[in-house]
């Protein structure tokens, strides 16, 4: 994928995140479709395209939205990175342990994102992780693996 192809990518995300994704949330859990692209051109491309688009997917979600401005860029760029570090080629390619490893990076994310999102609210770091970043980390990983029985090519593949 080029540059431009990348631009394309987050841009669509991060608009299908502010439109379409709500469409598909239960009780308040959305999917991460940002998080989603973000991940898959960091598998593809290493560790520093992916902190480079994390960022900047981040921060235009950030600036889009009414949350906390970097919050989003902080904890995408970690996923990305730590994406990109144990990418794709260094795992065995049978599925489960991609999916485990996919698994710990969006929950990582998420325990990142909403422990630093709860603080100064009443709510505890177990309630949190266990009402918001767990579920979160699942239903987004759900996602990815339609994605990627619809699209197989689309995630972890050059």
């Amino acid at each position: 994928m080029s540059i431009s192809s990348h631009v394309i990518l987050v841009i669509l995300a991060v608009v299908l995140q502010k439109t379409f994704a709500p469409l598909f949330s239960i009780k308040s859990i959305t999917p991460d479709l940002v998080l989603i692209g973000v991940m898959a051109i960091s598998l593809q491309h290493g560790r520093v395209w992916g902190v480079l688009i994390g960022f900047s997917a981040g921060l235009l979600f950030d600036i889009l939205g009414t949350e906390f401005v970097g919050l989003s860029s902080l904890s995408k760029s970690v996923a990305a990175y730590l994406a990109g570090f144990f990418g794709a080629e260094r795992l065995e390619r049978r599925s489960g342990g991609i999916i485990g490893f996919l698994f710990l990076v969006l929950f990582a994310h998420d325990c990142m994102y909403y422990s630093i999102l709860s603080i100064g609210t009443p709510a505890g770091f177990w309630s949190t992780l266990f009402k918001q970043a767990l579920p979160t980390a699942i239903y987004t990983l759900v996602f990815m693996i339609m994605i990627d029985l619809v699209w197989p090519k689309a995630l972890w593949r050059k």
